[in-house]
């Protein structure tokens, strides 16, 4: 590709720093009150566009408070446990130049984008991307769905495969349009389901084995004869969202039934 890189993503992601809040609860007897601490850390939470937008999807999609607390929950869990390497500065020690922004659709990111003249941009993180940044470049904003576009659309990543049962999932690297995770599909790979898998084994795995896939995207695109598929509309699949409590308790049950199994197969054999 001949344009200049380009990496453009939205800004306001949770910080660890100050996203527990343990002012928001008090004691009741002998325990924490946990559903005060929850409404402490999305409070606190919500003051960054990125849950703000999750809020946003949920109310839309009119999911009870104990689906959002469950990811909540999982949020708080995941910031503790995360060893990643923060974005910004990884990029800039490698020469790519960074710009944060608040708005994505300001006249001067537009102009900035127009600017570097991209060839593709590529998208990462959660929301949806409209025009006119879909337009900005001739082979259009790729990014990962981890999942099956004509079976599990929408999110958390790994869950439903799990909760139904299947065998393996799927991660795919599309060219974004304006509906939610019904793109064109430029590459898509298949991770295996194993049978002691958790929710976060599968997830990690998913994210692991996927980091190339944008690399191997950008390549296939810059092929004259690669033309990125299109799903037909009735062919896309189910559009999932955040588990309530129920559902995600319901994982659990299954996910230790799975691992029982597994270990008595092992024995046995």
């Amino acid at each position: 590709m001949t344009g200049a890189p380009l990496l453009a993503g939205a800004a306001g992601v949770c910080a660890a720093a100050g996203l527990l809040d343990l002012a928001g609860t008090r004691r009741r007897g002998s325990r924490w009150d946990a559903g005060r601490l929850i409404r402490a850390l999305l409070r606190r939470a919500a003051r960054s566009p990125a849950p703000r937008d999750l809020a946003a999807r949920v109310d839309a999609a009119g999911i009870g408070a104990s689906a959002t607390e469950v990811m909540a929950a999982k949020l708080v869990a995941r910031r503790f446990a995360d060893r990643s390497v923060a974005a910004t500065p990884y990029l800039r020690d490698r020469g790519v130049e960074v710009r944060e922004v608040e708005d994505l659709y300001a006249e001067p990111v537009l102009d900035f984008i127009g600017r570097a003249q991209p060839d593709c941009i590529f998208r990462f993180g959660f929301g949806l991307i409209r025009e006119p940044v879909l337009s900005l470049a001739p082979k259009g904003v790729i990014s990962y769905h981890h999942g099956d576009i004509r079976r599990y659309r929408g999110q958390p990543v790994a869950f439903w495969e799990l909760y139904t049962g299947e065998r393996e999932m799927a991660v795919t690297v599309q060219v974004l349009s304006k509906k939610l995770d019904a793109g064109k599909i430029v590459l898509e790979k298949s991770i295996a389901i194993r049978p002691t898998d958790t929710w976060k084994s599968l997830e990690r795995r998913a994210f692991d084995e996927s980091r190339s896939m944008i690399h191997e995207a950008c390549l296939l695109l810059d092929r004259a004869d690669v033309r990125p598929e299109v799903v037909p509309e009735d062919e896309l699949g189910r559009l999932y969202t955040i588990p309530t409590f129920r559902q995600w308790a319901a994982l659990q049950g299954k996910v230790l039934l799975r691992r029982v199994r597994a270990l008595i197969d092992r024995v046995r054999s």
